[in-house]
């Protein structure tokens, strides 16, 4: 059984751009597009994070699950999001 503090750990190692829920991100997969993350999945088989995203152009077939390390923050979309104001 693992622990909440044991998945936080590896939450964070391998999520190293730090993105979180309600984050602005550029992702990059090949091509490159905005979106918002709208949630995280923590994938212990396979050793990911995947982020959940709200594309901001919906007229595109871009992915909408991707791994966090392809996103890349933008700003937050909530004041004080990742400094804890």
């Amino acid at each position: 059984m693992t622990s909440n503090r044991e998945i936080e750990k590896l939450f964070d190692q391998w999520n190293p751009n730090q993105i979180r829920v309600g984050d602005q991100v550029q992702v990059v997969v090949g091509i490159k597009y905005r979106a918002r993350v709208i949630g995280l999945d923590l994938d212990l088989k396979n050793r990911k994070v995947f982020a959940n995203l709200k594309l901001s152009d919906n007229s595109k077939r871009y992915p909408i699950r991707v791994d966090v390390s392809d996103c890349y923050s933008t700003g937050s979309g909530y004041p004080g999001h990742h400094n804890g104001s």
